[in-house]
């Protein structure tokens, strides 16, 4: 099931908000102690409002919530409503409330027995889940922060351990642990929480919509196959919606998933793990991964860079789609051999070598721009192009078409520019592989000059419908490509 955690201050804010979302969920967690003050709200009041499966909590600071106050008032509050025959109520681990439990009893009210870590994961880990399923009844709850991917992977392998509690809910806190709200099912959870914009519940959670629409994560079950994009940072990236879009139009039983990465070998293990069927790769792993593949594609070899991984036959094959993506929206470009005749690339990572590749397919002559002068300057050995130091961009005047392939100037920082200060001219083209925001700083300062610009979402379609293809051995379907965008 999908739980919207409310977190509003009272009974009216929460309840307009579970109508505006009712669609997307199951059930709601009503936070008692987020409101205003929960001894005033009347139980039976609510539960007729609401007239939906809840789950009420009142959560200690200790554990992630706001309630710093009395503990006997505490115990009135959840005797209170644990007697307004609620379906569940969650009372913490150590938590010991005779009557509040009673009183769940006598009107079969659920216990979900919970337990929160926002230090990452005890070495004991098991043994706590087993004592908490211990008690006949009720459902055991473990809420932990993954702090980076050897935790991810960690988190998984436990709970492979505990496959035999058949009713529990699971889930990593955290933008690492994404991928166990979104997989849920696949971990044996009972549920997965999520919350609108601005009322996190917990570190992690989605929004309903998402949860539902985006990730069809209530409809993911054994025979789904798990497809993602791995990177740092990631959860900008608009290849979720683009993928799971046309999973979705394709009736496919498949769901595409960010992974925050920051070990590319935990992630490996992680990918064997699941199974991964595939991903996506992004910066800065594009040249990192190229050590775990079992086969390469000619366009990987050529750029020395990788942005697609399949799952063949238990072999790792890696593919490029940079490459073809960045050279589409180009194509558009009238007169484009007459006009370019010198491109500046601003970055020397893995997308700067796909990059110079599809220019160096048309003939070009390059130049590296870059802030760190060993890294431009080892690319530019490689790739038989010249060198300049980033602050020197006063030269990027005397280029035709000016590529921006690093993260500066992406959400959040949107106010950022690698050429702070640089004054384009009406001839030129500019071209920033960023598709969030839509139009950067650097391109809007290229457009107030009169220069042309390309943003980077028509790559990002062009080069996620490869990928698609890649991945599932169908074309990516082409009204709803526009609808993803």
């Amino acid at each position: 099931m999908i739980c919207l955690t409310l977190m509003e201050d009272t009974i009216e804010k929460n309840f307009a908000v579970f109508m505006e979302n009712s669609s997307f969920v199951d059930i709601i967690e009503l936070r008692l102690d987020m409101l205003i003050d929960p001894l005033l709200v009347e139980p039976e009041l609510v539960r007729s409002k609401f007239n939906f499966p809840v789950i009420i909590t009142c959560r200690l600071v200790r554990d992630g919530g706001k309630y710093s106050g009395n503990e006997y008032q505490r115990r009135d509050i959840l005797y209170q409503f644990s007697n307004a025959g609620f379906d569940y109520i969650d009372l913490e681990m150590g938590i010991v409330y005779p009557e509040v439990e009673e009183a769940a009893h006598s009107h079969n009210t659920r216990i979900i027995r919970s337990y929160h870590n926002f230090e990452g994961i005890p070495d004991n880990f098991e043994e706590i889940f087993r004592e908490l399923a211990s008690v006949v009844g009720e459902i055991p709850k473990v809420a932990v922060f993954l702090e980076g991917s050897c935790q991810v992977y960690k988190f998984f392998k436990i709970i492979e351990k505990i496959h035999d509690i058949e009713e529990k809910i699971v889930l990593g806190m955290g933008d690492f642990g994404i991928p166990t709200r979104v997989l849920y099912k696949k971990l044996g959870s009972f549920l997965s929480y999520c919350s609108v914009p601005g009322r996190s519940g917990a570190p992690g959670q989605l929004t309903p919509d998402k949860m539902k629409n985006m990730y069809r994560s209530d409809c993911i079950n054994n025979s789904t196959l798990i497809y993602g994009i791995a990177g740092n940072p990631v959860m900008h990236s608009g290849s979720p919606n683009f993928h799971n879009t046309g999973y979705k139009r394709s009736s496919l039983n498949a769901v595409y998933i960010p992974f925050l990465v920051d070990d590319i070998n935990y992630f490996f293990k992680l990918a064997g793990v699941l199974p991964l069927c595939g991903f996506s790769v992004t910066v800065p792993f594009k040249v990192d991964i190229l050590g775990f593949l079992d086969r390469k594609s000619p366009e990987v070899v050529r750029t020395d860079s990788c942005n697609t991984v399949l799952r063949n036959g238990g072999m790792w094959e890696g593919y490029n789609t940079d490459l073809e993506g960045f050279l589409s929206p180009l194509a558009a470009i009238e007169n484009l051999k007459d006009r370019l005749h010198r491109a500046a690339v601003i970055g020397a990572g893995g997308a700067a070598r796909s990059v110079i590749a599809a220019l160096k397919s048309l003939g070009l002559e390059i130049s590296i721009f870059n802030r760190s002068e060993e890294r431009g300057r080892i690319l530019a050995e490689e790739t038989a192009c010249s060198f300049f130091p980033l602050e020197k961009f006063d030269l990027l005047s005397g280029y035709d078409l000016i590529v921006q392939t690093t993260s500066v100037g992406m959400i959040p920082d949107v106010e950022k520019t690698p050429v702070q200060g640089y004054r384009f001219h009406k001839d030129q083209l500019a071209y920033d592989i960023i598709y969030t925001p839509l139009k950067t700083k650097f391109l809007r300062e290229a457009e107030s000059s009169g220069a042309e610009i390309i943003g980077g979402m028509d790559m990002l379609i062009s080069q996620g419908a490869l990928q698609f293809e890649i991945f599932t051995n169908r074309e990516y379907p082409q009204e709803e490509q526009k609808e993803s965008s």
